[in-house]
């Protein structure tokens, strides 16, 4: 199976914004990749007049908060533009002649941009939304190919990286070979 990348529309949108918006497409793509029992929860922004559903899970709740503060901190150094991104595995078990090792085969990943303006209004900001909330929708409904599951919490394992900060990834790979050389004088 060969790893799908989803690139999503850039958003532009304030500082202050920034933090709940991340928090509210990562969680929109958690929970479509959510398989088995799920405990749906609606969640309002606090910075536009947005609703969107989220799984009622503690533990991805924490990763998707503990990596929107991340960006935060790293998209001052990006000069106001960001990427993350979420990473979905599967494990496979390969098996040598010496040993049986489990190895996390990334079957899908999505990349999210961010960018900072001065001013922007609320519209704008629940169009961009609403526009990346059903490409998700449409996307994840188009892919039929994915991964059986193995263990018993019937969700796959993800990563979430962000561009530019501390801890680096395949974002920070794919940017690093993309971006352009510097300029000495």
């Amino acid at each position: 199976m060969n790893s799908k990348q989803y690139v999503l529309k850039e958003i532009n949108l304030q500082y202050a914004q920034l933090k709940e918006v991340v928090q509210c497409i990562l969680h929109s793509i958690l929970f479509q990749r959510s398989l088995g029992t799920v405990r749906p929860k609606d969640t309002t922004l606090d910075c536009v007049d947005f609703s969107y559903v989220k799984s009622d899970d503690p533990s991805s709740s924490k990763i998707v908060e503990d990596k929107s503060e991340e960006l935060l901190s790293s998209i001052v150094k990006k000069k106001g533009k960001t990427q993350i991104s979420i990473s979905f595995y599967e494990k496979r078990t390969k098996t040598t002649i010496f040993s049986n090792n489990n190895n996390n085969v990334c079957w899908e990943q999505w990349i999210i941009s961010f960018e900072l303006v001065p001013n922007s209004d609320q519209k704008s900001l629940i169009s961009q939304l609403t526009d990346t909330i059903n490409k998700i929708i449409e996307n994840v409904n188009m892919d039929k190919s994915i991964p059986p599951i193995t263990s018993s919490n019937e969700s796959f394992p993800f990563s979430i990286q962000v561009n530019g900060s501390d801890n680096t990834g395949v974002v920070d790979m794919v940017w690093n070979m993309f971006k352009p050389p510097q300029i000495t004088k």
